[in-house]
């Protein structure tokens, strides 16, 4: 029944953990887990909302367990452009992300590399669609602070 629409999703929910993780093998891992994880408790989706929503919600679920798992100590001895391998694009967007609290950098993610409308975001943060809006602007704020201090 959900075999097309999961395999339509999956590109999306991959560059979205991507972005979360910066790593193309635990990227990979996390895609798969998303889709093992709906598939056990796909008894548990009851169409209320976009199932591409309810797939980035359990995406974001996954990542935040894989930083709840990454050995602090492991991460302090990399050097810190590795640690907020973020984007692949360019050096500043990698730089500028990485200075942008966790809660933030998850709206522009999902905003302006995946795309998602407002709605959307705010389902999968589980906040409202004011709220959704509010974080956008104020990472937007704060990036463009970043960019302006960089130029001077």
């Amino acid at each position: 029944m959900f075999e097309r629409e999961l395999t339509a999703y999956y590109d999306d929910i991959f560059r979205y953990c991507y972005y979360r993780v910066g790593s193309r093998e635990t990227a990979e891992d996390l895609c798969q887990d998303t889709f093992v994880s709906f598939l056990e408790h796909r008894s548990d989706y009851h169409s209320r909302g976009k199932l591409k929503n309810y797939l980035y919600t359990i995406a974001r679920n996954k990542c935040i367990d894989y930083y709840r798992k990454v050995d602090p100590v492991c991460m302090d001895m990399l050097p810190e452009s590795t640690q907020e391998d973020w984007f692949e694009e360019t050096v500043e967007i990698k730089l500028l992300m990485g200075k942008l609290p966790d809660e933030l950098k998850e709206v522009i993610i999902l905003r302006f590399f995946q795309g998602l409308k407002y709605r959307e975001i705010a389902s999968i943060l589980g906040v409202g669609v004011s709220k959704a809006k509010y974080l956008a602007a104020k990472a937007l704020e704060l990036l463009e602070k970043e960019v302006s201090s960089d130029a001077t």
